[in-house]
């Protein structure tokens, strides 16, 4: 199973979104945040067989009270009958059923793939029930969920089943927090898939859920020749599908439609590779931000399916493919749809694409490599995989942080900036475009100083691509509220007279070396002498930030940092 997220990157992933009133204020259901109670543990008896195990634990699963709990030991419990969930807990009197070590699950199987290997409000609804760090392998569908609502599915290894992973198909359900769980081979047989949520044309839909921190993968033995990662079906609406790491499909890793015109999902912050199809398809109604897809026939697609495209937000994204980077298929013209930040590349084919042109498309901050029949402004161009810490197609490399200084460095509009990457780190000012954030040329090793007086100590670092480059550091007390367009960059203090007079030399006995030339390896280090200028000056803040022109033309500026008098 692949690591866990850290609790900074769930937290941090999480305040990466901004206010959509529906989204929960955690990944995880606020009704399961203390421990199980009333707990009832079984363990594995070696005296019987596999299978009179799992009439042990059916028995004591089936019936479960509200607030009751169930500790299952390792061991192999293969239940013979039709295994079904359907007990009525609360918010406040859960159900749990939970492995009594997470580092040796209890393995949950059925002995033919006839039946599903465990089915969730089937004989009744289900409510208020948490699954956890359990592993389910064998039967036709592996987790099959009926009619369920405020269910919690974590850290669970689902696994080697004839069907879909986690299905949910045949009632209308809201409420389910699917997260940190592996799935791996859900098929072969029909339709193969990860996660299967909602039905065609809206005839149900899952709202109000999580997808979060799961690892889906191995799903090109699909028979069916589906075989998509985690589909989110027409008409399922207010779903947040987040920092899932989805590879090696059939089809999409990860398939959002669009929600019928009822509010949007978020996709954020996943990392998806290797599809034999586009690797993410998104149609509309949703914000789709912090995203990495690489490989497959493209990148990003969107196209009208089974409703229509539109009210669609790509931010932040990175998108690498040989063929098609993002196929926008239907994009012209229609209202709501945003392009902004995203890095584009294909190394062989279009990046981008618009089928019906880009009217009325808002684009800006965009970084593409590979032609573009794109009309309007809002885009740059880099120069090939380079631009990257470590991408590559073939073999498969997926470091899509920019390059320090390159082509995608701090060239991102900071209108739609976000205020964390999808690893959580804080994005500084101007933004990366993409979905990660390169570290920071610009440093300082104090942002304070005594009104007494005091030196702050300035670094530049932007590596030996930009040895010997002449550069200019330039002060302002106005902040950095406001930035200002300069070469193609957004400067992120203000050119007031102060930034001028430091800019040009003016202020040579108290900036030291704020202008100059970097040496060979791309460094500089410089020095704010700041002379007794008494209490009244308490709270002064002086912003700054580093622009560097080889050769006279300006190709880098820097974050901004800044020092504040006490």
């Amino acid at each position: 199973m692949s690591p866990r997220p850290s609790l900074a990157l769930v937290l941090g992933i999480a305040t990466s979104v901004t206010a959509q009133s529906w989204l929960p204020s955690s990944p995880f259901p606020s009704w399961a945040t203390g421990s199980p109670g009333n707990v009832t543990s079984i363990t594995w008896d070696p005296g019987k067989t596999a299978t009179e195990n799992g009439i042990v634990l059916e028995n004591a699963a089936e019936n479960l009270q509200p607030g009751q709990s169930l500790s299952v030991g390792p061991g192999v419990w293969s239940v013979p009958n039709r295994f079904d969930l359907s007990m009525q807990g609360t918010a406040a009197q859960p159900v749990w059923i939970f492995a009594s070590d997470p580092n040796d699950r209890p393995v949950i199987t059925r002995p033919d793939n006839g039946q599903n290997c465990i089915n969730i409000g089937s004989n009744g609804p289900c409510r208020y029930l948490v699954l956890q760090n359990l592993e389910f392998t064998g039967g036709g569908d592996l987790v099959r969920i009926y009619d369920g609502s405020e269910l919690w599915l974590d850290g669970c290894y689902i696994h080697d089943g004839d069907g879909v992973g986690i299905a949910v198909q045949t009632h209308d359900c809201r409420g389910l927090f699917i997260t940190r769980n592996e799935i791996a081979r859900p098929g072969p047989g029909t339709p193969g898939e990860g996660m299967y949520l909602g039905a065609n044309y809206s005839t149900l839909r899952v709202t109000d859920s999580v997808i979060a921190f799961n690892h889906v993968h191995d799903l090109k033995s699909a028979q069916s020749g589906q075989g998509d990662g985690i589909e989110v079906k027409q008409g399922s609406t207010r779903n947040w599908v987040l920092g899932n790491h989805v590879h090696d499909c059939k089809n999409p890793c990860i398939l959002v439609y669009g929600t019928d015109g009822i509010d949007e999902n978020v996709v954020d912050g996943n990392l998806c590779y290797d599809s034999d199809d586009a690797v993410l398809q998104v149609q509309g109604e949703a914000i789709v931000r912090n995203n990495v897809a690489i490989g497959g026939l493209g990148a990003f697609e969107s196209h009208d399916h089974q409703g229509t495209s539109q009210n669609l937000q790509l931010i932040h994204n990175t998108f690498v493919s040989a063929g098609r980077a993002a196929t926008l298929a239907r994009w012209g013209g229609r209202s709501g749809m945003v392009l902004a930040n995203n890095v584009i590349y294909s190394t062989g084919s279009n990046s981008l694409y618009f089928g019906i042109g880009d009217a009325g498309v808002t684009a800006t901050g965009n970084v593409l490599f590979g032609p573009s029949n794109h009309t309007g402004g809002g885009y740059r161009f880099g120069t090939g995989l380079l631009d990257f810490e470590n991408v590559s197609l073939q073999p498969l490399a997926i470091d899509a942080r920019p390059r320090v200084g390159g082509p995608i460095d701090n060239r991102g509009d900071p209108a739609w900036q976000l205020p964390i990457d999808r690893n959580g780190t804080a994005r500084s000012y101007p933004p990366d475009p993409g979905a990660f954030a390169n570290a920071d040329t610009f440093t300082a090793d104090t942002a304070t100083l005594p009104t007494s007086g005091g030196v702050q100590h300035l670094a530049l670092d932007l590596g030996a691509n930009y040895g010997t480059a002449s550069y200019v550091i330039g002060m302002s007390t106005a902040g950095v509220s406001m930035p200002v367009p300069i070469a193609g960059f957004y400067l992120p203090v203000q050119l007031d007279e102060l930034f001028v007079l430091s800019a040009t030399g003016g202020l040579a006995g108290l900036l030291q070396n704020g202008t100059g030339a970097l040496a060979v390896d791309g460094r500089a280090s410089a020095a704010l002498f700041v002379p007794p200028i008494g209490p009244a000056a308490a709270g002064l803040t002086i912003s700054m930030a580093a622009i560097v022109a080889p050769l006279g033309t300006v190709a880098h500026v820097s974050n901004p940092i800044a020092l504040t008098l006490q």
